[in-house]
């Protein structure tokens, strides 16, 4: 409810960083999909460059503006908002562990499957539903110990693992709140999808815009005031042992 506050009184800094990240998302796509076929290498590369940069730099400044809102900080200075070099560096870092994970626990998902065809099920089942199950499970919980990570990369200006080991702290005994709290926030998506499914198009498109213009704009001041609040309770000290927070 303090996030919808925040909100409501500064929508449309928000939400035009939310459309920004839309058009530079749309952007890149386009440009990739016209480019496709096109030479030259150099290009392609310094186009990459500069969509990777404005996206997850923009990302940044969107985490920044909601975490200081969150704080009751309503105008700050320009350059307070721009990320410095070594917080862009741990931030895209983050993505990359993050997809390292994923292939790793995929893995794991696999081995502990494979008993399973000696027991008569599919292969392609296993590979194209239990698999991705299994892995979308884990992934998601990991991603609930590690989703604050780049708040502390940019308000306590640390580096990736010990943002990591913050975040895994911070969230140890909280799993439960985050996860109806992804749950309410995810709402909206949810019953999109489950019209879309149904045929009911109309009714779809209703919470097709909530989500758009509400939600999305919405989830950053929600992180950031979790984050926050969380903060305030937060009992453990600044560079906490990952192995004693995991469980």
């Amino acid at each position: 409810m303090k996030a919808i506050g925040l909100l409501k009184s500064h929508y449309f800094s928000i939400a035009g960083l939310c459309f920004l990240l839309f058009i530079t998302s749309s952007l890149s796509s386009y440009l990739a999909f016209t480019l496709a076929e096109a030479s030259g290498g150099v290009v392609k590369g310094l186009l990459c460059f500069v969509f990777v940069t404005l996206f997850f730099g923009t990302q940044l400044v969107l985490i920044k503006r909601a975490l200081l809102l969150a704080q009751g900080v309503e105008h700050a200075d320009f350059k307070d908002y721009i990320p410095s070099a070594k917080q862009f560096v741990n931030f895209l870092m983050g993505f990359i562990l993050y997809s390292f994970l994923l292939g790793i626990v995929y893995l794991l998902s696999s081995l502990l499957s494979f008993p399973l065809l000696y027991l008569g099920a599919d292969m392609e089942t296993l590979s194209m539903e239990v698999n991705p199950f299994l892995t979308g499970l884990i992934m998601m919980f990991v991603l609930l110990r590690i989703t604050f990570f780049p708040y502390f990369i940019v308000d306590k200006k640390y580096n990736l693992f010990r943002a990591c080991r913050l975040s895994i702290a911070l969230t140890k005994g909280n799993v439960l709140n985050l996860l109806l709290l992804l749950f309410v926030v995810g709402t909206a998506y949810m019953l999109q999808v489950s019209f879309e499914y149904l045929g009911y198009f109309i009714i779809a498109k209703i919470f097709s815009v909530i989500n758009t213009f509400v939600i999305i704009p919405s989830v950053s001041l929600v992180m950031a005031t979790a984050y926050h609040n969380m903060m305030k309770d937060y009992k453990g000290g600044d560079d906490p042992q990952l192995l004693k927070n995991i469980i």
